[in-house]
């Protein structure tokens, strides 16, 4: 939660130079209040919007919440040019959010990917971008350092240690970083290695993220709320480093469905370069299921309105997809 606040309240700041048009907050209003009483049917559209730039990556990590729609044989069929981009740009969806968030894949893939994060300094949105920053280096870094996101979130392997820090110590004063990981219960003496590392690079900003099991495989790579160990640790760290740095906890994951906390069937959906919906962060756009965003019922059709029963309406249990991620009992991004 330390790390949430000190990114938002940084970003906050950040749109009072660039103030969002009145649409972007009346939508953001309509959003909030259906926090409070959720509806199958909503009068807004999400306040996230994230693009897929391209499902192609320098890396092939078995976490990856892209799953088996990564690295196709046709990778030009999903980059994002910014032809593509403009009309995406004219839709409600992008011009109603308040956060504007590039992803892959690997976005710097992407051959017109600088183009797209200049265009976006026009406009009164956070925009995000994550990265592995394995290509971020000589010009191509230069020019990012000219166009950057309000928010850049590097993730660490432990095949980019170098360009990590490469990509933190020159854009660190020029916006919000922060090192994201995944942390897994075979491993979970990774945290104090990620500290270490982040000690001496110099970044306070630590999101740690659960691992997910792609269509069941790798449970025992789960945090589960009953490992005893994964809370020890957490309580020594918050003891010993917990004033030098800024953390942002995994989830752990329920054993039985006793809570449902996530907010995304309200506020969030991904998009791929052809404006076809993904419901959530663990769900690839598929315009058959979940609409496109140049349908003009798309966010309200069965399938989004489904999700949104199970998650606000039905007691028992959930949505295959969700039983087995960390956002299902904990809304991870609160805001």
């Amino acid at each position: 939660m330390k790390l949430l606040l000190n990114i938002y309240f940084r970003a906050f700041l950040s749109l009072l130079k660039r103030p969002p048009n009145l649409r972007v907050l009346t939508n953001y209003a309509k959003y909030y209040l259906a926090r409070i009483k959720p509806k199958l049917k909503l009068n807004f559209t999400p306040t996230n919007l994230v693009i897929y730039t391209t499902k192609s990556c320098n890396l092939n990590c078995d976490f990856c919440f892209i799953g088996d729609d990564l690295n196709p044989e046709n990778p030009k069929r999903y980059e994002l040019t910014f032809d593509d981009y403009k009309k995406i740009k004219e839709s409600n969806f992008f011009k109603n959010a308040l956060r504007l968030g590039l992803l892959g894949g690997e976005p710097f893939i992407a051959k017109d990917i600088f183009l797209i994060l200049e265009d976006l300094k026009k406009y009164g949105k956070i925009t995000t971008v994550v990265t592995n920053a394995m290509l971020l280096k000589g010009e191509t870094l230069e020019r990012f350092k000219k166009c950057p996101p309000t928010i850049l979130g590097l993730s660490l392997y432990p095949e980019n240690k170098e360009d990590v820090q490469r990509v933190f110590e020159a854009l660190d004063s020029k916006t919000i970083v922060w090192i994201q990981t995944i942390i897994e219960a075979t491993d979970l003496n990774k945290i104090y290695r990620v500290l270490e590392y982040c000690k001496m690079i110099g970044c306070k900003n630590i999101r740690m993220g659960n691992y997910y099991p792609t269509y069941g495989k790798g449970m025992d790579h789960v945090i589960f709320e009953d490992n005893e160990d994964y809370r020890a640790i957490r309580k020594d760290v918050e003891k010993k480093f917990g004033r030098e740095f800024n953390i942002d906890w995994l989830a752990p994951v329920q054993r039985k469905v006793k809570k449902k906390a996530c907010l995304q069937p309200l506020s969030y959906i991904h998009i791929d370069n052809r404006g076809e919906i993904g419901a959530c962060f663990m769900r690839s756009p598929n315009a058959d299921i979940y609409g496109n965003i140049f349908d003009q019922n798309a966010w309200n059709n069965k399938a989004n309105q489904d999700l949104r029963n199970n998650m606000y309406f039905k007691r028992e249990g959930c949505d295959p997809w969700c039983r087995f991620c960390e956002n299902l009992g904990e809304d991870l991004y609160k805001v």
